[in-house]
């Protein structure tokens, strides 16, 4: 369900139109984004364990299958997903609710 065939069928559809999936909510923030020339943020949360760090892994695969790969957007994809292991490390810290840090 995380294929780059799955990116496709969820590229350029509007969210109420196929099953819940997180690359529909990807192309929907991208879409506004790019259309509107206006920031754009996904909110993830849930529980330990809920998959929030996949999620956004997923979200970044979305974007970087999406995204232009010349010039200036290529690199800017580039490092969007060299951010991954910056995003684990704050995903992997010790909080008051759960004790991540032995990931």
């Amino acid at each position: 369900i995380y294929t780059p065939d799955f990116i496709d069928c969820y590229r350029h559809v509007n969210l109420y139109e196929l099953p819940p999936h997180v690359f529909a909510v990807s192309d929907s923030a991208y879409r506004s984004m790019r259309d509107e020339l206006i920031d754009q943020c996904v909110l993830i949360s849930g529980e330990s364990g809920a998959g929030k760090t996949e999620a956004s892994k997923k979200i970044l695969q979305f974007l970087a299958q999406n995204s232009t790969n010349t010039g200036k957007a290529g690199n800017i994809r580039d490092r969007l997903l060299q951010s991954n292991p910056i995003l684990e490390a704050f995903g992997n810290a010790k909080t008051i609710r759960n004790d991540n840090s032995s990931r």
